[in-house]
């Protein structure tokens, strides 16, 4: 099954302002940005992380685990009538996405045990509901986050440039826009993150100058899930 999966090579780089202004001029006037960014260039991302009654999302993580999986409810810019729900499946530096529409009604019915599998359902929301039930899949942390996306068609390259990205501590205003956000970054630190299918074109590791740059696995999830866990 897991063969049959497309896998995208996944790069996570530490990036400061410096840096993070000099690679947005670079690749500006060189790639297109994503048709779904403002006038400014980028969009606002807000997800709500699951993870099951024994954390085990979390504790993969923390123990380096390579082969593992999140699901994550997702909108971007306030919009709330295009919410998803995504899993990613990743081993190693390899990641593979799925996803699929909800409302915000099928959300609120999902966390409060109240959704229940339909055929008229995506598969993939069908199977979240039975992790729900089976493993007590709950929110978990709620992510949000600006985000400048670029996409060059060789090598299907996808670079993002992440920052201002923080928590918002009450899982339960998930879909309020007044709620409390607290940093769980450096404010001087953004993440870029390097996207793409079989090959990363010299031409795009030139752009960003990608040997000079300090390599992590900076985790929004993980940071955030402990700041979460301080905080009560």
């Amino acid at each position: 099954m897991e063969e049959k999966k497309k896998f995208r090579h996944e790069l996570k780089y530490y990036i400061n302002k410096i840096q993070f202004e000099e690679i947005k001029k670079r690749i500006s006037f060189m790639l297109d940005t994503d048709k779904n960014t403002g006038e400014d260039g980028s969009y606002f991302i807000r997800s709500l992380y699951f993870d099951d009654y024994k954390d085990t999302s979390f504790y993969q993580v923390v123990d380096g685990i390579s082969k593992r999986e999140k699901y994550r409810i997702r909108y971007y810019n306030y919009d709330l009538s295009y919410i998803c729900l995504e899993k990613k499946f990743k081993i190693n530096n390899m990641t593979h996405k799925t996803s699929c529409r909800v409302t915000k009604e099928q959300v609120e019915d999902l966390i409060s045990g109240k959704l229940s599998i339909s055929k008229e359902n995506d598969k993939l929301l069908n199977e979240f509901i039975l992790k729900t039930k089976f493993y007590g899949y709950k929110p978990s942390v709620v992510i949000s986050y600006n985000r400048i996306p670029y996409v060059y068609k060789a090598g299907n390259v996808r670079l993002t440039l992440d920052y201002n990205i923080s928590i918002d501590y009450n899982t339960d205003g998930f879909f309020k826009n007044d709620n409390v956000q607290i940093p769980i970054i450096e404010e001087s630190m953004r993440i870029l993150e390097v996207k793409y299918d079989e090959f990363l074109p010299n031409y795009i590791s030139w752009l960003i100058n990608i040997n000079t740059l300090e390599r992590t696995s900076y985790s929004k999830y993980l940071n955030g899930r402990k700041m979460g866990k301080a905080i009560k």
